[in-house]
């Protein structure tokens, strides 16, 4: 359901969106007709209902946003009428047992084995190039920490491990339905792209922390076995408009798609404040996942003079 957001939450996202969780429950269908009738309420993990001057309201206790309780309901049964419910969901079911196999699938390979393709569907890699000028978007910003000096230190080995780092993890975003944008030298920025933003951010979530449980339960302890050297990253996130702009220098030739968007900026400038093997994301894309991420998520120092919001604020995802 979309709500406005509070003024922070327009600032930092560039839109007027906002997130409300319910539970769901006497969920009916009639086949013939294709009408679903099912009964909500807010989440009560999310909202205390509290009292004010004698009229019923909802607290939200995670962003501390107050709604009028009869209102809230109101304005969400009205917009529901005719809005389009969308299902995006990734082809892991279990992100520990995807890790299992495949950590069992680069311990072959690494013997001198041929590459195992997953069984797990991967979208394919699309371009950024096509419908409206502007659109709203995750990015997840992956950098290997230390990368340059473990090159120096090793560069046929560091090359090795880049290699199967790169192949699995941008499998893993093609696997949560979402694109690789470009690599950066020791690491790579992702974006998901969707009709739904609230499906887009629960998504990234997922995958952010699939990053990290990846590298530690399947190719870090691959690497190990073979003597090439283990990984750590960092993981950053946020979300927000992207403008796809054409850079062209008439006179030599070049030619290049770019995005620009301060979303992608915050994500990178949030990665590289990351703890090692951490994965933290930017408020606005706080405000907009679930509950049940919300509860894993814990505030973090951060400048928020470095993306021009000061008090900008970040959180650690566990």
């Amino acid at each position: 359901m979309n709500e406005v957001l509070s003024a922070e939450g327009r600032r930092a996202n560039g839109i007027g969106q906002g997130r409300i969780d319910f539970t769901m429950e006497d969920v009916h269908a009639d086949d013939a007709t294709r009408i679903v009738r099912f009964r909500v309420a807010p989440d009560p993990r999310r909202y205390d209902k509290v009292e004010r001057n004698g009229e019923a309201y909802y607290l939200d206790k995670y962003l501390n946003h107050l709604f009028k309780a009869d209102e809230l309901l109101r304005q969400c049964a009205e917009k529901a009428v005719g809005l389009p419910v969308y299902h995006l969901s990734p082809s892991i079911k279990s992100a520990p047992d995807y890790a299992a196999a495949r950590k069992a699938a680069l311990d072959a390979e690494l013997r001198g084995g041929s590459y195992i393709v997953p069984a797990e569907h991967a979208v394919q890699h699309r371009s950024l190039d096509g419908g409206a000028p502007t659109k709203w978007l995750v990015f997840l910003s992956v950098d290997i920490c230390g990368g340059t000096a473990l090159r120096r230190a090793d560069p046929v080995a560091f090359e090795c491990a880049y290699k199967i780092f790169l192949r699995e993890l941008g499998t893993v975003v093609g696997q949560f339905n979402g694109t690789i944008l470009k690599t950066t030298g020791d690491g790579f920025i992702a974006y998901i792209d969707h009709p739904s933003f609230t499906q887009q951010c629960d998504n990234a979530i997922d995958l952010g922390l699939s990053y990290v449980l990846m590298l530690r339960e399947s190719i870090n302890p691959a690497l190990a076995k073979v003597g090439l050297p283990q990984l750590r990253i960092r993981v950053g996130a946020d979300c927000g408009d992207a403008t796809l702009r054409q850079v062209e220098i008439p006179l030599t030739g070049y030619s290049q798609a770019e995005v620009a968007s301060d979303a992608l900026n915050r994500a990178v400038k949030i990665e590289q404040d990351a703890e090692d093997n951490e994965f933290r994301i930017g408020r606005g894309l706080y405000e907009l996942i679930h509950v049940g991420w919300l509860e894993r998520a814990e505030e973090t120092p951060f400048d928020g003079e470095s993306v021009g919001i000061p008090g900008y604020q970040t959180y650690r995802i566990r």
